[in-house]
């Protein structure tokens, strides 16, 4: 099957998720979709220096981590689950070691 070029449908001024979009030239419907976050690399160097940082609870509320949006793409559509959604799911992935990267705070949630 062969496809169009890639059309850039968003510039990622908003979120920094530029997305694309291209349609199949022999089958009429089917299109892809191609996202591309250049916000996490930046997201996660600024989580990793957070975590350095640390020096304790100091109130009510903590900024316990920032995640990119193309991991939260990621979860969606692995688990079907928004994460801002389910604070237990939230806290599991945030948990994983897989995953800690993404926390702002060296300590479980």
């Amino acid at each position: 099957m062969s496809f169009s070029q890639w059309e850039l449908i968003d510039d990622g001024s908003f979120n920094g998720v530029r997305r694309y979009i291209r349609s199949s030239d022999e089958d009429e419907g089917t299109v892809q979709v191609r996202t591309e976050d250049h916000a996490a690399p930046l997201i996660l160097e600024r989580n990793k220096a957070a975590q350095n940082d640390w020096d304790g609870v100091k109130g009510d509320l903590i900024h316990a981590a920032t995640i990119p949006v193309s991991v939260m793409l990621q979860w969606y559509l692995e688990d079907g689950i928004w994460a801002t959604s389910d604070m237990d799911y939230l806290c599991r992935k945030l948990n994983d070691p897989d995953w800690r990267y993404l926390k702002r705070i060296p300590i479980e949630l």
